[in-house]
């Protein structure tokens, strides 16, 4: 698991099943993983690995992060926490925080340097952030 801020980590389905004490919400975005959350508060996002992300998808996941990030340390995690898990994340920083998407894609692989993303990801974002204030 790597943290990219102090509350938003990215995870795989591993560390999933088995969260530290002071995770307090999991954000799955695999589409073929589940997880029994036991404490934690917990949200899927059914994402098919290596397509495009829809932007509704996006949207879900990024104001599912919105509205939890200030009250518990959230997990976004997919199958190996490479692709799904991470390009999220970058649309997070991009349409909440207002990173630019070089600026993201950076901030996030100095964090976890073993990462892509997914296709057509900037496309996705700029569609989420058109049709959403976050």
């Amino acid at each position: 698991m790597d943290f990219i801020l102090d509350g938003l980590a990215i995870g795989n389905y591993e560390e999933a099943l088995n969260p530290p004490p002071d995770m307090g919400a999991l954000l799955c975005v695999a589409q073929e993983r589940e997880v029994d959350p036991g404490r934690c508060v917990y949200h899927k996002v059914p994402i098919v690995d290596m397509q495009p992300i829809p932007a509704q998808q996006m949207r879900e996941a990024v104001s599912w992060i919105e509205g939890r990030i200030h009250e518990h340390r959230i997990m976004v995690f997919c199958n190996a926490g490479v692709g799904r898990s991470p390009s999220v994340v970058v649309g997070y920083l991009c349409c909440v925080l207002g990173y630019s998407f070089g600026a993201a894609v950076e901030h996030v692989a100095t964090q976890k340097p073993y990462m892509s993303i997914l296709p057509n990801l900037i496309q996705t974002i700029e569609e989420a952030k058109n049709a959403s204030s976050f």
